[in-house]
């Protein structure tokens, strides 16, 4: 799979985390994750808040899967959100888009949580 393209996103306030997580999903899987993400879409102006409805619609997994979504809370209380991908995570922020393993993740985060996103609900 040609993942170079997604490498060409960047970081803005109406294009984050949680849409490069809905645009590398449909690269990598052919598969629409939005609905995943009820509430997430608007521009950072809105602040990323991982809702309780957001997290219901999706189903916890104690480890990664290859394809799911991995949520994560900084120390300072913000959250951030990517997709596992060949045992990384595939996310996207400030910085650029990136691909990490779980122990680099691990100190940057306060909380990894791992869903497996449902695509069935409207």
């Amino acid at each position: 799979k040609m993942i170079e393209k997604l490498f060409h996103y960047e970081y803005s306030q109406s294009f984050h985390c949680v849409h490069f997580a809905i645009e590398a999903a449909k690269h990598l899987y052919q598969k629409d994750y939005t609905s995943s993400f009820i509430g997430l879409t608007n521009s950072l102006d809105d602040a990323i808040r991982t809702s309780r409805s957001t997290v219901i619609q999706n189903t916890r997994i104690d480890r990664p899967k290859e394809g799911c979504i991995v949520l994560m809370t900084y120390h300072t209380g913000n959250s951030h959100v990517g997709i596992f991908y060949k045992h990384r995570i595939f996310h996207l922020c400030e910085q650029g888009v990136q691909r990490i393993t779980l122990e680099q993740a691990r100190p940057l985060f306060k909380r990894i949580r791992f869903y497996e996103p449902n695509l069935n609900h409207s």
